[in-house]
């Protein structure tokens, strides 16, 4: 059984390789990454009966029966063509719903540590980095001076700091 640290360095280190000959057999760039995937996936598997003298070897080997075999399924009609340019418009530049979900739970959380700053702090954040005033504006606006504006930025970005951990 292989150990994962050493799939990790085989992976870096024949990806590539492995990708730009299944690009040269298929000519297809989507379908390559795919078939270099599956031959990691099946070395991962490791359903051989008998040790690999060679993990290199053993995925050009893999790789490439994978790419033979999508070429002839694409010939019997097993499998659609697809050309690149037509999988990047067909691919949605949405963000996932589970990104979305992250993004949204993000900026809740933030919204509550800014909420939870003492009220003359979250005032010259806000006036900071929302209305984008500088520390000088601050100042003259509120009456107090730059030194107490630029502390009260410091001090509010260590509690937002420590409230998002």
């Amino acid at each position: 059984m292989i150990k994962t640290s050493q799939i990790d360095k085989i992976y870096i280190a024949e990806r590539g390789r492995l990708r730009r000959l299944v690009m040269r057999l298929t000519g297809n760039r989507a379908t390559a990454e795919e078939l270099v995937q599956d031959a990691f996936l099946r070395l991962i598997a490791g359903n051989t009966d008998h040790d690999i003298r060679s993990y290199e070897a053993y995925l050009t080997r893999i790789a490439r029966n994978l790419a033979l075999n999508h070429m002839r399924h694409l010939r019997q009609g097993v499998e659609l063509p697809c050309e690149n340019e037509m999988l990047e418009a067909m691919s949605d530049e949405r963000p996932s719903t589970e990104m979305t979900l992250i993004a949204r739970q993000t900026l809740a959380n933030t919204l509550k540590a800014i909420m939870a700053l003492p009220p003359r702090r979250r005032e010259i954040f806000i006036l900071h980095r929302f209305e984008e005033l500088t520390y000088n504006q601050i100042a003259a606006r509120l009456g107090i001076s730059r030194n107490t504006v630029m502390v009260q930025i410091v001090n509010a970005l260590a509690d937002l700091r420590n409230a998002m951990r």
